[in-house]
């Protein structure tokens, strides 16, 4: 791939911004979309048998496939031939060996962290990495000039990021690396844009503030984990710069930040079909995505585990795609507690992560899990060990009254001090639910 075919992804994406809205969107993305499944009719057994000869207009409304069923079919699922044994090998000996340059069939093939329960693998051709880069490069960084420094963090490196080295000076940064070797290379690299999740950004500020990172990015790009709204502060205070985000998975783009900081689906890349989670509340939901783009490991009626918050009021940025208020969580990490009829109420990470934050403005990092229904075990630190006693009954209450306003009872809850550093690689998750919902029986679940 030529530094030209970046250039042409990047104005394509740059166009596609300003003139797909409204009725045009919908047509093209019809197009898009009509195209897209005619082809891969043809050559994934896996889509060819699901979808069963049904006319290809009716694509929105087709089965949905889940992770789980993507990986069990694999070498039926993608479009070129490569088995999952095969790609499952080679993203293993890249793990190990930290070289991710191979290729399959010409293919990147990567391999995702499995915060879900399900290590995904996934492939992307060669096409589809340019069209990745020029659209990344277009959206994530307004003011793109040749030459602009990028330091980019992840747990693998993969092709697929590598591909915009020939617009910008990139470095890849292993999420494995010491901290201290981290800080010293960014000085020397000098980075204008750092990208990174959330956990890891928080450390690069830690180093900042105490004076030895030294590096002074203009802008910050939060990835891979949910960018809570007291992390988003904390990044901008400490580096003087804005921080956007990009919502990005295993399944392809989703969304990425305005000049104005609103999450907009990206919606010439991936349409987003929506799931209500709880008749409750008609903006939280689960997206069902297709990917207008990807032919050689189909994203089409895909069902994301994840729970978003839309919000419908209009941009400020003028754009009309759909914007997300928020990124939640996972589905998985929904908690549920008892009502007074014995029923079950699921109640959302969000949620939680606002009591606790709420609880006490002495509380700085925490991390809340549920491993039985109608129990809670959070686990703070604080800014001064001894006000912890103090800061765990404010919890406890907190907890109490929070579940009463749900109609909930709290069970058995513990507050304990200090929170483990997550592993090397591994992303974070401050709300997690370890134990599964589909344990109770039906009759018993309620919303």
């Amino acid at each position: 791939m030529s530094r030209l075919d970046i250039v042409t992804a990047y104005v394509a994406a740059r166009w596609r911004t300003a003139t797909l809205h409204g009725q045009r969107l919908r047509a093209w993305q019809e197009h898009r979309a009509t195209a897209l499944v005619e082809r891969v009719r043809e050559r994934s057994p896996f889509y060819r048998e699901l979808w069963a000869g049904a006319p290809a207009s009716a694509w929105r409304s087709f089965p949905t496939v889940s992770k789980q069923a993507m990986m069990e079919d694999f070498d039926r699922f993608t479009t070129v031939g490569v088995t999952r044994d095969l790609a499952m090998q080679v993203a293993l000996d890249a793990e190990r060996r930290r070289d991710f340059s191979a290729v399959v069939h010409g293919c990147t093939v990567g391999l995702s962290s499995g915060t879900s329960g399900h290590r995904g693998l996934f492939l992307v051709g060669p096409d589809e990495q340019t069209r990745w880069a020029g659209t990344i490069l277009a959206r994530a960084i307004p003011d793109l000039r040749p030459g602009h420094r990028v330091a980019f963090f992840l747990r693998a490196n993969s092709r697929l990021y590598e591909r915009t080295s020939a617009v910008v000076q990139f470095r890849f940064f292993d999420l494995m690396q010491p901290l201290d070797d981290v800080v010293a290379s960014l000085n020397d690299f000098r980075p204008r844009l750092i990208v990174g999740p959330p956990s890891l950004l928080g450390l690069l500020a830690d180093a900042k503030e105490r004076g030895a990172l030294r590096a002074t990015p203009s802008r910050l790009v939060s990835v891979a984990e949910v960018l809570e709204p007291q992390d988003r502060a904390r990044l901008e205070r400490s580096f003087q710069a804005a921080v956007g985000e990009v919502y990005q998975c295993t399944e392809g783009l989703v969304a990425v930040t305005c000049r104005h900081g609103a999450l907009h689906v990206q919606e010439d890349v991936m349409v987003m079909q929506t799931e209500l989670t709880s008749p409750l509340d008609p903006t939280r939901v689960t997206p069902i995505l297709t990917d207008l783009w990807r032919q050689t490991q189909p994203i089409i009626r895909y069902r994301l585990g994840d729970i978003l918050r839309l919000d419908a009021a209009p941009c400020a940025c003028g754009s009309s795609w759909q914007r997300i208020a928020a990124v939640e969580g996972r589905q998985d990490d929904i908690c549920w507690f008892p009502r007074g009829d014995d029923t079950l109420r699921p109640v959302f990470p969000d949620a939680i992560r606002r009591m606790i934050l709420l609880a006490d403005d002495r509380i700085t990092e925490y991390r809340a899990e549920q491993h039985a229904a109608g129990t809670l075990e959070i686990h703070v630190a604080v800014r001064d060990p001894r006000d912890f006693a103090d800061v765990a009954m404010r919890l406890r209450e907190a907890a109490h009254e929070m579940l009463r306003e749900y109609g909930c009872r709290l069970g058995a809850c513990s507050v304990s001090e200090g929170v483990s550093a997550s592993l090397p690689g591994a992303k974070r998750r401050r709300v997690m639910c370890t134990w599964r919902v589909q344990q109770v029986t039906a009759p018993v679940l309620a919303t």
